[in-house]
């Protein structure tokens, strides 16, 4: 009976606020910490679900990333103490600055990678991440671009990388990376493959 008091409590709660109202507690406190202006309010999101609420935060600046992140939790613990729950994703825009490589190395036969490293930024925060190619996704790129590669092998190699993490960067929701966290990519031929079906290359 008492479980039963609680659980008609918590949604009574939930349907008590909307995601119009959940955004408006973020936005609010976003802006007295002067962070709402490097929120992509086209990208961000605030969605309502039977059980509670999902809201995406992206920011155009991840150096501010941290104090973002800080801000949005303290409204999502707010909400628990309501019984209302809030998933929340704080990420970041990131584009491409650099690509450069390869270092060639060597993990058995059938194993062989070689590691690019790319500089990736958004706002006044760089980072750097490493893509490892696959030995059969080189061969791959070698024979779809056989004309170009001959001439110039590396600048087809920074090309390709470079969209391939474009692609990466482009996920949102549960879906995205975040470079920070996870350093590390690598570039196979399913990978490659599925590139390619986007036509970025």
């Amino acid at each position: 009976m008492f479980f039963g008091r609680v659980l008609k409590q918590r949604k009574s709660a939930v349907i008590n606020m909307t995601s119009t109202e959940v955004e408006k507690l973020i936005r609010d406190a976003l802006t007295t910490a002067g962070l709402w202006d490097v929120v992509d309010q086209y990208k961000s999101q605030f969605l309502e679900f039977p059980d509670g609420f999902f809201t995406e935060i992206v920011l155009s600046d991840g150096s501010k990333l941290v104090d973002a992140e800080g801000i949005v939790r303290q409204v999502e613990e707010g909400l628990r103490r309501q019984s209302i729950e809030l998933d929340v994703i704080v990420r970041a825009v990131w584009t491409v600055l650099e690509v450069d490589g390869p270092v060639p190395t060597a993990e058995g036969i059938e194993g062989m990678r070689f590691p690019w490293v790319a500089v990736l930024g958004s706002g006044g925060l760089t980072t750097k991440v490493e893509v490892d190619v696959t030995h059969l996704a080189v061969i791959e790129i070698k024979q779809r671009f056989a004309a170009r590669y001959q001439k110039d092998g590396k600048a087809v190699m920074k090309e390709v990388i470079t969209e391939f993490l474009r692609l990466q960067l482009s996920f949102g929701g549960e879906s995205y990376w975040d470079p920070i966290r996870y350093p590390r990519q690598e570039l196979n031929d399913s990978a490659l493959l599925y590139l390619f079906g986007h036509n970025l290359v």
